[in-house]
């Protein structure tokens, strides 16, 4: 027996998450009599979007959810009963086309298939604000978490500040829990609410959302304030009050118009960004859409990478949400039960990917990424948390080694720490244009740079890995 051979699982189909894309995908391919196994690093099945409450908590009864969880819970249900495997708290950490190997409870594992779905999500987009570190300001997705897949009260009072569609799930999933919104600031002008109409018009599930949305907020008798954002947190080792106020046209703070508000929790959410490590390590061609997220892996029209056996789905190929990721999830399951099976794709779950996808750009064109964002840092914000890397020691190095990724690692080493520039890559070169006069949106930005292995593991992983 070859070493690691009681630790590798053998399947038809591998498939790296399962939030929605992912499980819409499972049920699919098993539906086709193919055997399909699922890598998640969460403890139960949904991902970020429909997250589940971890199992043996106290139920406090059920938290208010929109339209969309009703299909989320749906799915969650039939995953469960079908003959899908699906391997809780994986991390993949390397690849290479027909294998993925994966740490799960301290031990190492490798999944052997003959195709590859890719479907691991997005991470928050953090943009840097004085105090962003302090204990209590927290990512939108991190709230999310707390509350409704731990049900935790993560605060008692909250400023909730970013752009973009997740700003309002957050601001109803910490109503639910019992904090109080002190503020919702959306970083948009107003004019957005109207540019957004187009994704949300024609669009029966996105229809239902906004109208949940807008009820949820009229019920709590807050309201929106556009064109609004955290300029700063201050605190003795944790967040005691936040410094809000206006911005101008280009997203960059107008100081004037600052003032202050007690709170002891700060959310802030600017939007998405795919997550794409594993397409690249793949060799996937990734391609830069700043529409959608900045570098997505590139797919054809049935969701195939430029790798042969592997397909990616949902935010790795653009940020579109669950409508999205559902859609593409049984897309990509179609082709590849077309390319097994050599059934047709049915026209109408193409029609469905391309028109959620048209939705989700709607949406997204609404609420881009604004160059002033990247003025709300000082000198002395820390803009890599890993390297504890200040604004000024980044713009410093930028000047003399460049403002490109790899100037910026010479001179500072940010982005170079655990998390491997996941967090703060995406806003780093960005600030470091913007400490040299360069325009800081627009161009693209460095292709991300990954090796193996992609996510933090042992080194006993690497030792002990599974050949095959």
């Amino acid at each position: 027996m070859s070493r690691g051979a009681e630790r590798t699982i053998d399947a038809d189909v591998g498939i790296v998450g399962a939030g929605p894309g992912g499980m819409a995908a499972a049920l699919e391919l098993s539906r086709a009599g193919l055997t399909v196994a699922v890598l998640d690093e969460g403890s139960r099945t949904g991902g970020q979007i429909f997250r589940q409450q971890a199992e043996g908590l106290a139920a406090r009864g059920r938290l208010a959810e929109p339209p969309s969880h009703e299909e989320g819970h749906h799915l969650v249900h039939e995953l469960g009963e079908a003959p899908v495997q699906v391997v809780h708290g994986a991390t993949v950490w390397d690849a290479k086309p027909g294998r993925l190997w994966f740490e799960r409870d301290g031990a190492s594992w490798l999944l052997r298939c003959q195709r590859i779905l890719l479907a691991p999500g997005a991470y928050d987009r953090c943009i840097p604000f004085p105090g962003w570190t302090l204990p209590g300001v927290v990512t939108a997705g991190a709230a999310q978490v707390m509350v409704r897949g731990f049900g935790l009260r993560p605060g008692t009072r909250a400023l909730v500040a970013g752009s973009g569609p997740l700003l309002l799930p957050t601001v109803t999933a910490l109503l639910s829990a019992g904090v109080e919104v002190v503020e919702a600031l959306e970083a948009a002008p107003r004019s957005a609410m109207f540019r957004a109409l187009p994704g949300v018009i024609g669009n029966a599930a996105r229809l239902r959302e906004a109208a949940y949305y807008l009820k949820a907020l009229l019920r709590s008798g807050k309201r929106l304030r556009w064109g609004w954002t955290v300029f700063g947190v201050e605190g003795d080792g944790r967040v005691e009050r936040a410094t809000i106020g206006r911005l101008d046209a280009s997203g960059a703070p107008i100081r004037s118009t600052a003032r202050t508000i007690d709170v002891d929790l700060v959310c802030a959410g600017f939007g998405l960004v795919p997550a794409v490590e594993l397409a690249a390590l793949l060799g996937c061609e990734l391609e830069w859409n700043p529409l959608r997220g900045g570098w997505t892996t590139k797919v054809d029209e049935q969701q195939a990478t430029t790798v042969a056996g592997v397909y990616a789905a949902g935010e790795i190929a653009g940020i579109g949400g669950a409508e999205v990721a559902m859609a593409q999830g049984r897309l990509a399951a179609a082709a590849i039960v077309r390319a097994v099976h050599g059934r047709q794709v049915a026209p109408r779950t193409l029609a469905r990917a391309r028109s959620e996808r048209r939705s989700a750009d709607a949406m997204l064109r609404a609420f881009p990424v604004r160059e002033g964002w990247f003025a709300l840092a000082d000198a002395s914000t820390v803009v890599c948390r890993c390297e504890d890397v200040s604004y000024d020691k980044l713009g410093k190095a930028a000047a003399i080694h460049g403002a490109d990724g790899r100037g910026i690692k010479m001179g500072c080493r940010a982005g170079m720490g655990p998390c491997q520039g996941r967090i703060c890559g995406p806003s780093l070169q960005a600030l470091a244009c913007r400490a040299v006069g360069a325009p800081c949106t627009g161009a693209p930005m460095d292709r991300p740079a990954v090796q193996m292995p992609v996510k933090p593991v042992r080194t006993a992983t690497f030792l002990d890995a599974p050949q095959g």
